[in-house]
């Protein structure tokens, strides 16, 4: 049920914009950015703001990209996973259905239920709840124009300050979308998708809005989903300078959850849920409403300040074997940064600073399941969580190749949980820290680049891991510094992005055992570290060839721990590599042959005595143009049928026992979509 404070805010924001579209329609003389769009045409607009999206992101000295939604909806998209397949220096892997886990640079190794260490933005404005914690339940990547990535502290001029960075779903707008969309999916294990677009502009004035369903009944038991989405956005240009953009959401989410099996179990019949998963009708039922306002102000070319306010209103259902959780959250938040550039074109002289501030409001109910229904009150809690950051960057030219980057971020962080059942197991955590940031970039030519960084990083955990103990006390923060290098660059119909990084994390948290193999469940571990390689390649072969590939190089391991002593971190594979290659037969046809390749065993536990065996997954896409305004795809996925383990649950010591640890991969699966567009 939609709370009075939030159906305020969304009636607030929507009556703002029916104001002003009437008002300002009549009272503001033509803007020269709708001028624009109506003489070049949504599409052109569209592809000179990833341009300029590209271009802001090539002024960081460290590792960034932008994937274009383009180079993902020629194929299945229906999860994060799907669009962040080939995203630079990311680590996308579903679970199930939906549930996908997300990781840069080792983030959140742990976290088997929402994720941590990436903030999630949606058009610049915080996804995550205020705890640090979020998921992908959220996000449409059918109704996102394209996807900005900074990995670790390069996000620290958003406010981001998690280990593995931050990740911007841009919507489109009036201004870029095209008039009208329609777009039908549909494939195996009962995979249906629907998406229906339309936007419009005039005088000044313009919106875009989206409504989606995509259900799927699933490859295992108890995997099927539905999630039925509808977001939109207007825009109103109060002058040349000043723009008011309001965004408004509301999604609804059921998913199924089939449990991790033993290896025993898989090999027997993969297709299968774990024990009770089914009986106990496992699932994540979630529901959000979103509303949220920005201000734009840009006086010349070199200053642009932009405020936003946002409140978010997420219930969830989540029914697991042991018992059900009822989370009733409320998120409100305030963001204002400022970007001046200052000096010649050709000598860089840039300050961002701002400020962002977050609230959670919420409670949490607990019961026994009984066949998937709350049965007995177990538990009952209020949270109240606060994360405030203050942050400024500058960069400053020394000639016209040579910049040097120096930036500083304050958190002040409060984890506030009163348990009601429990009232001894009640706390109110406090954390402060700082990050700093200096970096060098080399512009060896146009577009050739080539740049360091050494940063600090600063994660206060979130609730679902600051446990009480009456034995132990609080997790503290966990903080980082890193050293990364990088070279990107485009040459021709080339483009490359390579970046070393090596990561020296401090109290990362993390569930771990004693020297007699008692579980301490989420704990401070002594030193780790996390260093790799991040390398992305795209290019045309040939006239009618293009080849794409991304390859991680993950070296996550214990420092002389106590217990652990230089064993690896479990959960992420050491390599992954994932490559296409395109053939464009005829604009009516291209044949698009894949490979997602995990060529070594992933550690089960962290005591590196179970592991699951690495997998090589084959795939082949046919799609093309009908003619201007329709598109269509066919995409084949495991084509060898290969049975294999997606992903793991992370343990801290297995014992060299087989246990339930393992998310078993979808089998074979065709999907096909049509899509139709105005121009």
């Amino acid at each position: 049920m939609v709370s009075p404070n939030l159906a305020m805010s969304a009636a607030i924001m929507a009556g703002t914009i029916a104001c002003n579209t009437c008002a300002f329609a009549q009272a503001v003389p033509a803007i020269p950015q709708v001028e624009i769009a109506a003489a070049l045409g949504s599409d052109v607009m569209a592809a000179q703001r990833l341009q300029e999206a590209r271009a802001d992101l090539a002024k960081r000295a460290g590792g960034t990209a932008v994937v274009n939604s383009a180079d993902y909806l020629d194929g299945r998209a229906a999860t994060a996973a799907d669009a962040l397949a080939f995203a630079p220096g990311v680590l996308a892997q579903s679970r199930h259905g939906q549930e996908v886990r997300l990781s840069i640079r080792g983030s959140g190794i742990q976290r088997g239920f929402l994720m941590r260490g990436i903030s999630l933005y949606q058009d610049g404005i915080p996804l995550n709840h205020a705890d640090g914690s979020g998921d992908f339940q959220t996000l449409d990547p059918t109704a996102t124009e394209y996807i900005e990535v900074w990995r670790g502290a390069n996000a620290l001029e958003y406010g981001a300050n998690g280990l593995g960075g931050a990740v911007n779903f841009v919507s489109p707008t009036g201004l870029t979308a095209p008039g009208a969309e329609l777009r039908v999916q549909a494939g195996s294990f009962g995979q249906r998708q629907r998406h229906a677009k339309l936007a419009g502009r005039h005088d000044g004035v313009d919106g875009y809005l989206s409504i989606s369903r995509s259900e799927q009944d699933g490859w295992r038991q108890q995997s099927g989903y539905r999630t039925e989405r509808v977001s939109g956005n207007a825009g109103v240009s109060l002058s040349d300078a000043l723009e008011l953009r309001g965004f408004i959401s509301h999604i609804d989410a059921n998913l199924e959850m089939p449990g991790s099996l033993t290896r025993a179990a898989m090999n027997a019949n993969p297709r299968q849920a774990a024990p009770q998963y089914v009986p106990q009708d496992a699932v994540n039922d979630f529901r959000q409403n979103r509303a949220a306002l920005r201000l734009v102000w840009t006086p010349s070319a070199d200053v642009s300040w932009s405020s936003s306010v946002f409140s978010s209103e997420r219930d969830r259902f989540h029914s697991m074997t042991f018992g059900i959780l009822q989370q009733e959250m409320d998120d409100t938040g305030l963001d204002s940064r400022l970007a001046i550039e200052f000096g010649a074109p050709e000598l860089t002289r840039r300050l961002v600073a701002g400020v962002s501030l977050a609230r959670l409001d919420g409670k949490e109910s607990r019961f026994a399941n009984v066949g998937g229904n709350a049965g007995a009150a177990t538990g009952r809690t209020r949270l109240d969580a606060r994360q405030d950051t203050v942050y400024a960057e500058y960069s400053h030219g020394l000639d016209a190749r040579w910049t040097v980057q120096a930036g500083w971020q304050g958190l002040r962080a409060r984890r506030d949980l009163d348990n009601l059942a429990t009232p001894g197991a009640s706390y109110d955590a406090r954390f402060t820290d700082n990050s700093p940031k200096l970096g060098i970039l080399f512009a060896q030519s146009p577009n050739v680049q080539w740049f360091a960084n050494l940063s600090g990083s600063v994660e206060a955990p979130p609730f679902g891991e600051l446990v009480y103990n009456v034995n132990r006390p609080l997790a503290a923060a966990q903080g980082a510094t890193t050293l990364e290098s990088g070279w990107r660059g485009q040459a021709g119909s080339w483009s490359w992005d390579a970046v070393a990084y090596r990561a020296n994390v401090r109290r990362e948290l993390l569930a771990l055992t004693d020297a007699r193999g008692t579980a301490l469940g989420t704990v401070n571990a002594d030193r780790t570290v996390h260093q790799g390689l991040e390398i992305s390649l795209d290019g045309v072969l040939a006239s009618a060839w293009r080849l794409r590939t991304q390859y991680l190089y993950n070296d996550f391991k214990f420092n002389e721990d106590s217990v652990y002593g230089d064993r690896r971190l479990a959960g992420i594979p050491p390599h992954l590599l994932r490559a296409e290659l395109q053939w464009r037969a005829h604009h009516r046809l291209r044949i698009s042959p894949s490979v997602d390749w995990q060529p070594s065993r992933t550690w089960i536990d962290h005591a590196n005595t179970v592991a699951a065996d690495g997998f090589a997954v084959l795939n082949l896409r046919f799609d093309g143009e009908l003619n201007e305004n329709w598109r269509w795809f066919v995409e084949g996925r495991n084509l060898t049928d290969r049975s294999y383990v997606a992903t793991t649950a992370v343990q801290a010591n297995a014992r060299g026992l087989d246990g339930a640890y393992y998310f078993p991969g979808d089998g074979r699966a065709v999907y096909a979509g049509l899509t139709w567009r105005t121009r």
